[in-house]
C-alpha cells in the first residue's frame, strides 16, 4: 500500500503576505525559492495552516486553519494551496478570533504538549465557541492525558 500525503503551499513575500505552519510535522519539504516550498503531511496528521495578506491599509486577510491530513478514503475540503485537500478541524478569519486562537495555542504549549497532538474535539469545539463569540475552553494535562488513552483504545481496537 501507498502512502499518501496532502500538499500544503508556503509563500512568504516581505511586507505582503505570509503562508507558514504554525504546527504539525512534515515528512518532507519542496523548496523551490528561498520565499516559496511545499511542505508534504501523511495521512492523520494534524497541522495549523496560516495565511496573512497585507492589504492597502493594514491587514487584508488573516486566516488560521487547523487541518487534518487525509486520504482517498476521507472526506475532506477543497482548501486553497492544499491538494487534494484537507477535513477542516478548525477556520477561523478575523484579527481579534486570531488573536484568541493563538492565546489557546500558546496556553497548550506552556503545558509541553504538541499541538498537533491535540485530540481533535478540542479543536472544533475551539471553532465553534469562536464562532460564538465565546473562548476556547482550556485544554489541561488531564484533558491530554484522556484523549491519548482513548486514541489507544481506538488503535487497540483496529489490529
Amino acid at each position: 500500500m501507498s502512502q499518501y500525503y496532502t500538499r500544503v503551499h508556503l509563500h512568504f513575500h516581505r511586507k505582503n503576505l505570509n503562508y507558514y505552519i504554525r504546527f504539525g510535522e512534515c515528512v518532507f519539504r519542496e523548496e523551490f525559492t528561498r520565499r516559496e516550498a511545499y511542505e508534504y503531511f501523511p495521512t492523520g496528521e494534524i497541522f495549523c495552516y496560516i495565511r496573512w495578506e497585507k492589504g492597502q491599509f493594514g491587514t487584508k486577510n488573516w486566516h488560521v486553519m487547523v487541518l487534518r491530513a487525509g486520504d482517498e478514503t476521507t472526506l475532506m475540503h477543497s482548501i486553497e494551496g492544499i491538494e487534494p485537500g484537507a477535513e477542516v478541524l478548525l477556520d477561523i478569519s478575523g484579527s481579534e478570533r486570531v488573536y484568541r486562537v493563538f492565546k489557546a495555542i500558546d496556553q497548550i504549549e506552556r503545558l509541553k504538549i504538541d499541538c498537533a497532538e491535540v485530540a481533535p474535539w478540542y479543536w472544533i469545539q475551539s471553532h465553534a465557541r469562536l464562532y460564538a463569540a465565546l473562548d476556547p475552553l482550556v485544554y489541561s494535562e488531564k484533558k491530554h492525558q484522556a484523549w491519548l488513552l482513548e486514541r489507544e483504545v481506538k488503535c487497540e481496537k483496529f489490529r
